[in-house]
């Protein structure tokens, strides 16, 4: 895997707090950086995959047939059987 070098502008204030965590915790600015895009960009891809869900289940069809199929689930579930 290759890097890239990017240049950003943030607040001072910002700059000074990521400087004594990462001091701190003798981590680099560059790897914290990184880690906060990582977990950003999986938040929004999360956040679109659940859109999408959200989206199919509002076709009343659908529903229908999730309602249809939970309710044959529970039908058949033996419920002695839960760990709960």
């Amino acid at each position: 895997m290759g890097y890239s070098k990017i240049s950003v502008t943030i607040p001072d204030e910002m700059y000074n707090d990521m400087k004594e965590f990462t001091s701190r915790e003798r981590i680099k600015i560059s790897h914290l950086v990184a880690e906060a895009i990582v977990d950003k960009l999986r938040k929004i891809k999360e956040e679109r995959f659940i859109q999408q869900v959200n989206e199919v289940f509002r076709d009343p069809k659908v529903g229908k047939e999730q309602r249809l199929m939970a309710e044959a689930i529970v039908d058949n579930a033996d419920l002695e059987e839960l760990p709960w």
